[in-house]
């Protein structure tokens, strides 16, 4: 907050989302408990693309943390004794600066690393890696998504050359003919992004693929899309039977895959044994509603007069075995 207790426009940092917020003080500071100040503070969302207007329970409850029992307000430092004393910001900031400098003076910088994480903002990791690479002259940088993302970086890469991403905006979505979403639970984890999910389902193409009956997949009810359940483990044998219809029926936009892509007799070739039929006796998934969702994804391709398609994935693929 401000000096003049003024809301500040912020974000939240639990997902991707970064939903936009605004905090401001409830009532005047409460009295001092403990030497920590409280100062009740109110959540409200702002209009902002990725949430417009709303908020999830996480972000609704984010200012909770502020008055958590066990919450640092001053840095601790350990004392010659072993125990951990309250410093200054200044005392603080200088030992770690000059522990540092002694490190890599006697080491070398690359005895020194960096580990952010997934509830930086955009601007912050930027900042955090200049400060890694050109400050502190390190290359290693690293953040906590290593551990459950790394697979679907690897694929990114190996598909496309680049890490994985959203390459647009999520209100672009507002404009699909058909979205097909696999390993998240939307409705759940990050509920105002089911918004952007209204134009596909009033298309009739949502498709959600998941094993269990989620609040997600309930959005795709009759009329608004199609709601696939493979066996757990099996995602790979649906995408590769959709890939089969696409290319047996000649449903794939040829000029399109020949102008943008290399590679894709190879890939089409890995699809060939994946017949509907066959696909079935392995992931479950009733053959004609694999040929379904194959063909209502293909309408919706711009060089078919659609509106667009979209493939959206989450963690519950990308750390699987086949991630």
């Amino acid at each position: 907050m401000t000096p003049s207790g003024a809301a500040v426009a912020t974000h939240c940092p639990y997902c991707a989302l970064q939903c936009g917020m605004e905090l401001a003080p409830a009532g005047a500071p409460g009295p001092a408990s403990e030497g920590r100040a409280t100062l009740p503070v109110t959540v409200t969302p702002r209009q902002f693309p990725t949430n417009g207007g709303g908020l999830c329970q996480k972000g609704w409850t984010s200012a909770t943390v502020l008055r958590a029992s066990d919450r640092l307000t001053t840095p601790l430092v350990r004392g010659a004794d072993g125990a951990l004393a309250p410093a200054s910001w200044e005392a603080a900031l200088d030992l770690v600066a000059g522990r540092l400098a002694v490190l890599a003076a006697e080491h070398g910088p690359q005895t020194v690393a960096v580990f952010g994480g997934g509830g930086l903002t955009n601007e912050k990791a930027y900042a955090l890696g200049k400060f890694a690479r050109t400050v502190l002259r390190t290359p290693f940088i690293d953040y906590n998504g290593r551990f459950c993302m790394s697979s679907a970086a690897a694929a990114g890469n190996r598909a496309f050359g680049l890490d994985r991403g959203l390459p647009f905006p999520v209100t672009d979505l507002a404009g699909a003919g058909a979205i097909l979403l696999l390993g998240s639970n939307v409705a759940e984890t990050m509920p105002p992004f089911v918004q952007h999910l209204a134009g596909a389902r009033a298309a009739g193409g949502l498709v959600v693929v998941d094993p269990r009956r989620s609040a997600t997949a309930r959005l795709a009810g009759p009329g608004e899309g199609v709601h696939l359940q493979p066996v757990p483990g099996t995602d790979l044998v649906v995408l590769l039977a959709l890939l089969h219809v696409l290319v047996a029926e000649r449903l794939v936009d040829r000029e399109y895959v020949a102008e943008r892509t290399a590679g894709f007799d190879d890939v089409a070739r890995s699809a060939a044994a994946w017949w509907p039929e066959r696909a079935e006796t392995v992931c479950g998934v009733p053959a004609e509603e694999l040929r379904r969702v194959a063909r209502l994804l293909a309408a919706a391709s711009p060089s078919r007069g659609g509106r667009g398609a979209y493939v959206l994935t989450g963690r519950g693929v990308e750390q699987s075995a086949q991630g």
